[in-house]
């Protein structure tokens, strides 16, 4: 499977302009911490993971906004983004 990254950034777009529309420019979220399952075994569907810890949403919040004043990402950035995507996608499930 190729992911073509033109695309992925435009939906990303899209998607993020109807919630906008729909909620408002800032949401409240009401969790923090989550489970984060080992990249190792997150695909790994056929075994139970046993490498499991806390993540917290605010700390991923807080390291992606520096990405406001500073350009110095890194490719854990994305996982952090993705963690608050996905918490966006659970809370405000009929959006839209």
């Amino acid at each position: 499977m190729k992911v073509n990254i033109d695309e992925i950034q435009k939906i990303t777009s899209l998607l993020l302009s109807k919630l906008k529309e729909s909620k408002g420019n800032e949401i409240e979220i009401s969790n923090d911490y989550y489970w984060d399952i080992s990249q190792d075994e997150l695909y790994s569907p056929y075994e139970e993971p046993k490498k499991i810890t806390l993540g917290q949403l605010s700390d991923d919040l807080e390291e992606v906004q520096r990405l406001i004043k500073s350009d110095d990402a890194v490719m854990y950035d994305l996982k952090r983004l993705s963690n608050i995507l996905k918490v966006l996608s659970i809370e405000n499930q009929t959006a839209f």
